[in-house]
């Protein structure tokens, strides 16, 4: 395993880490922050750009913006089903629409496999 990958995971799983940490702590915003403090992706881009240059930099980037019209829903399910079902079938719910509302974008803008 080269040693690159191993930062990578050091990486996500500090940020995770602390988001959790800060969330046990009654400080949800700023867990939520955390994970969508752009440092994440701009070292993301950093990283792509090193290792694929330029073109996979914006290819990444337009995937992100794509995604984000998941994401949103996802993180929507969460927020009106958690009080309603439970947080177990929330995330099972927002995940599924997550993955069909993807796969339906991702075929759409021909995007699987580019």
């Amino acid at each position: 395993m080269e040693a690159k990958y191993f930062f990578y995971f050091l990486f996500g799983g500090s940020m995770t880490s602390l988001a959790v940490y800060l969330a046990n702590h009654s400080k949800g915003f700023l867990a939520a922050f955390i994970n969508t403090l752009p440092i994440t992706s701009l070292s993301t881009f950093l990283l792509i750009y090193f290792s694929t240059g330029q073109d996979a930099v914006l290819s990444y980037a337009r995937g992100l913006v794509i995604m984000l019209v998941p994401w949103v829903l996802y993180v929507l399910s969460v927020i009106i089903l958690t009080p309603r079902l439970n947080i177990f079938y929330s995330l099972l719910i927002g995940l599924t629409l997550f993955v069909l509302i993807s796969l339906l974008l991702l075929t759409r803008h021909n995007l699987i496999g580019s």
